[in-house]
This record gives structure tokens, sequence and C-alpha cells, in this order.
């Protein structure tokens, strides 16, 4: 990426070849002849070349610019899209823990109603069996949960790094275009200056 101190000395160079592009159709026009139509159609040519590459480089970059802030406001929903996946997780992992302690609730009524003693032996393994699995369900969720939430994540985190790569690639097409112009600029006017003398050494 160029500095501001290199872009300026871009323009600078632009500005001076496009001056000596103009002193060169002045020239050419100052006589109605071949090598005065030719001269000033190569200058005119250059000055062309230069415009569209100025002007492909900054459509570039306000593409560059767009997709963007579309990668940013992705990232933006990719986060949004793990809080909530989180916030689910923690409320079906609650839920999951309610339901498990209603069904322990309801078997130690069944096994007291039906007069079974439920603090050892078997009565006793059905109750920890039954908590056991239940936590083990609401641990499962919020596995489920905390790994939706970190793809999500993950993909916040490359459409951000995306977005910064996207609007680096639009300020360097916007230099390319500037040195492209003063590239062309710069061999127009070269050009416009060798025809010029070569048609005046044999006085076309």
């Amino acid at each position: 990426m160029c500095e501001p101190a290199t872009l300026t000395a871009i323009g600078a160079g632009i500005a001076s070849a496009a001056s000596s592009a103009g002193a060169a159709v002045a020239t050419a026009a100052s006589g109605i002849t071949l090598a005065g139509a030719a001269t000033a159609a190569t200058a005119v040519s250059g000055a062309v070349g230069a415009y569209g590459a100025i002007a492909q480089g900054k459509a570039q970059k306000s593409q560059a610019r767009y997709q963007s802030a579309v990668e940013r406001n992705n990232a933006t929903i990719a986060g949004w899209q793990a809080t909530d996946a989180q916030q689910r997780g923690q409320i079906e992992e609650q839920r999951q823990r309610l339901a498990t302690a209603r069904l322990r609730g309801a078997q130690r009524a069944g096994m007291a109603a039906n007069g079974i003693e439920i603090d050892s032996g078997s009565p006793l393994d059905v109750l920890m069996d039954t908590a056991q699995l239940g936590e083990l369900d609401a641990l499962t969720i919020r596995s489920n949960a905390e790994r939706e939430a970190y793809g999500f994540r993950s993909q916040s985190g490359n459409l951000m790094a995306q977005a910064g790569l996207t609007q680096m690639a639009g300020r360097s097409a916007q230099t390319a275009g500037y040195i492209g112009a003063g590239s062309t600029l710069l061999s127009t006017a070269a050009t416009a200056g060798d025809r010029a003398a070569t048609y005046k050494k044999y006085g076309i």
C-alpha cells in the first residue's frame, strides 16, 4: 500500500505528464498538418487511457468498500447468532433440569404411595440413575449450544478478517489506477514528443 507522501509524488508525476501531453497537443494544433493531427491524437489517446485507469481504480475501490461493509454486517449478525445460541442453550439446559426434578419427584411420590422405602436399595438406585441421566442430558444440551455458538463466533471472525482484506484490496486497486494513469501519460508524452520531432525532421 502506498503512503500519502508516495501518492502525492504519483499525483505530481501525473500532473507533469499531463502538462507535457497538453504541450504536445498545443504544438500539434498550431498547424493543420498530418503531423499535428497524429501527435494530437496520440496525446488525446493517452489522456483517455489515463482517465480510464483512474476511473477503474475508483470503481474497484467503491465496490470493495461496499463488499467490505456487507462482510462486516454479516460478521455482526453471526455474533448475534452466537449469543442467541448460548442463550437458547442455557434455557434448554434449565428446562431439562426442571424436567428431571419433576420426574424424580413423581418417582418418589409413586414409591412412597406404594409403601416403598426410597432411601436405600433399588428404589434409591432408580432415583440416582434418573438424576444422573437427567444431568447428562442437560450437559449435552450445554455442549451442543457451545459448539453452535463457537461456529458462529468463528464465522464472525473470518468475516471481519475478510472485510479488512477486501478494503485493503480496494485501496490497492485505486493506487494501481493512479500509477497506471501516470505511466500512460508519461509514455504518451514521450511518444508524442518523439513523433513531433520525427515529423519536424522530415518536414511532414
